[in-house]
């Protein structure tokens, strides 16, 4: 895939990164309740340790097993964890300057989400054996995910835009990692029952994000008309950069003997839906 030069955020017009809510917005809605984010996770979270109730395989389990096998996993959970770690940062900014209460009600919940996938990640790689968890990183994930944390990094931090962090977080990052998460847990089910729990936990808790993404960016195109060539601006754009991080993993994959063709196939289909609810497919 190739990719069109980045605009520089320092060229947008200063109007289309301003953000205020709609009526809608600013409605009461479950998404927004800290209560209703305590009930639901604990139906799925009670009674686990970093996200599993079985334990996943020891290193020495993993390696009595193919060598792709182990570096599978590894690599599987590093990609994870740099995925999450760009959705703590952005998280923790967007909840400083959200436009209103239940925005920050909502990415209050998420911080914590996003703290817990990154404690998870970090714990299952050093329980791999992987104690230099940085150094995993960089010889496992795409460069490409640590240019895109960069921008995330400029577009929530330094520029503020919460339309674009919202896109780039909530839709672009976790809306295509859905379909990762899901082959992901499934393919090692049977293998490490550990792990794909630890991968569903955090799977339950993309899809709350993702459903909050959605219905602030539906609200404020149909509220906000003005808005829109901005908003299809930046999800084609991060979108595509995502989109892109993925099309290499799934060539990695190949490389080590697993099929990409599923994974890839559900990335692509979560993408359709989320644009189709937003109309912009």
């Amino acid at each position: 895939m190739t990719l069109e030069p980045r605009r520089p955020l320092s060229d947008v017009p200063h109007d289309a990164l301003a953000y205020a809510p709609t009526t809608a917005e600013l409605r009461p809605h479950k998404l927004y309740e800290v209560q209703y984010w305590r009930e639901r996770s604990s139906t799925y979270l009670d009674g686990t340790t970093f996200g599993y109730s079985t334990a996943p395989l020891t290193q020495a389990q993993l390696r009595a097993l193919p060598s792709a096998t182990y570096h599978a996993i590894v690599g599987a959970v590093a990609g994870g964890l740099a995925g999450e770690r760009v959705a703590f940062e952005c998280s923790a900014a967007l909840c400083a300057f959200a436009p209103d209460d239940n925005a920050r009600m909502f990415l209050a919940t998420q911080v914590i989400d996003e703290a817990r996938h990154v404690e998870v990640f970090t714990h299952r790689l050093k329980s791999l054996g992987c104690e230099d968890v940085d150094r995993t990183l960089h010889k496992y994930v795409n460069p490409r995910m640590f240019a895109f944390h960069a921008h995330m990094r400029a577009r929530v931090v330094d520029s503020r835009d919460f339309v674009g962090g919202v896109i780039g977080q909530n839709l672009a990052l976790e809306g295509l990692a859905l379909g990762f998460f899901e082959f992901n847990a499934a393919l090692l089910e049977d293998i490490d029952p550990g792990t794909s729990q630890m991968l569903k936990t955090v799977l339950l808790d993309e899809r709350r994000h993702v459903g909050f993404g959605l219905m602030r960016l539906r609200g404020l195109l149909e509220n906000q008309p003005n808005k829109r060539a901005y908003v299809e601006d930046v999800v084609g754009e991060l979108s595509n950069e995502m989109m892109a991080i993925f099309e290499e993993n799934a060539d990695n994959m190949a490389r080590h003997g697993v099929d990409p063709a599923v994974p890839m196939e559900k990335v692509r289909a979560y993408h359709a839906m989320h644009l189709g609810r937003l109309g912009m497919n």
